[in-house]
């Protein structure tokens, strides 16, 4: 039975990263994957660091995108989501379970390193 339910969330999966545009979905999302880790990258389409750290982040959700979801927060269309969670700069990415925030990284990392968080929040739950 916890097989079929593990299969049932997975097919319920996200398959794509999903672009937030208001403080209402975001919450949804949260109260729709409580048990999920949310990996939320804040950025803005002026940002330099932002677009080198955008692939980054796509590849890292076609490789994880079983275990966690993916979500953007463009910073100038919903300002409320950054405040609420006090972004001061950008790129950051927040890893949040339940709403809290469980990790956070600020800057353009390369893969690797996001890579390692990732497998050590995995093998956390």
């Amino acid at each position: 039975m916890k097989k079929a339910e593990l299969l049932l969330k997975e097919s319920k999966m996200p398959k794509e990263i999903i672009k937030i545009h208001s403080m209402e979905e975001f919450n949804n999302l949260a109260k729709e994957y409580p048990e999920k880790i949310v990996v939320v990258d804040f950025w803005a389409v002026w940002c330099g660091p932002c677009m080198t750290f955008a692939p980054v982040f796509e590849k890292l959700q076609a490789e994880y995108s079983k275990n966690f979801i993916f979500v953007k927060v463009n910073v100038d269309e919903v300002g409320s989501i950054a405040q609420r969670y006090q972004i001061t700069g950008i790129p950051t990415t927040l890893f949040l379970k339940g709403g809290s925030i469980v990790h956070k990284v600020v800057g353009a990392y390369p893969y690797d390193h996001m890579k390692r968080i990732l497998n050590d929040l995995q093998s956390a739950e």
